[in-house]
């Protein structure tokens, strides 16, 4: 939290950023953290949701650059499973991107699947706009 307190938004930008890649960082802890340091909702909702949704950003064209080499190793467990689930289902696994653990690793694999950006897009940006408004009007 110390990190939030003295960069303000632009840290809780930035680390909502890296909580969104595989990074084990939580950004829900971020957000709940920035709302107890008296940051307002409004701008703590936008903030958060910029530096999630540049990180998904990030994973999607990490996967096209990392394309089957991913697969093939299949970096860890949850990575793993991941990939099944995206190419299971396909654009419904996007549902399932807001999700801890499970949810980034999917965002990657939309990418080596190379799956339209514009469409997934649309689908995990507002999940996670929607995640932080639930999370925010639950604390406030």
């Amino acid at each position: 939290m110390n990190f939030i307190e003295e960069y303000g938004y632009w840290g809780l930008l930035l680390f909502c950023l890296l909580a969104a890649t595989i990074v084990p960082i939580s950004s829900e802890g971020a957000v709940a953290g920035a709302l107890a340091l008296k940051m307002k909702a409004l701008p703590v909702l936008i903030w958060a949701s910029v530096g999630n949704i540049l990180g998904t950003v990030v994973n999607y064209f990490f996967g096209i650059w990392i394309g089957q080499k991913w697969v093939e190793k299949k970096i860890t467990k949850s990575t793993k499973k991941a990939y099944e689930i995206a190419h299971k289902y396909g654009w419904w696994s996007l549902l399932l991107s807001w999700l801890p653990i499970i949810g980034d690793p999917i965002t990657i694999a939309a990418g080596v699947l190379r799956w339209n950006f514009f469409l997934f897009s649309v689908i995990v940006f507002s999940l996670r706009i929607l995640r932080y408004y639930a999370l925010i009007y639950l604390l406030v």
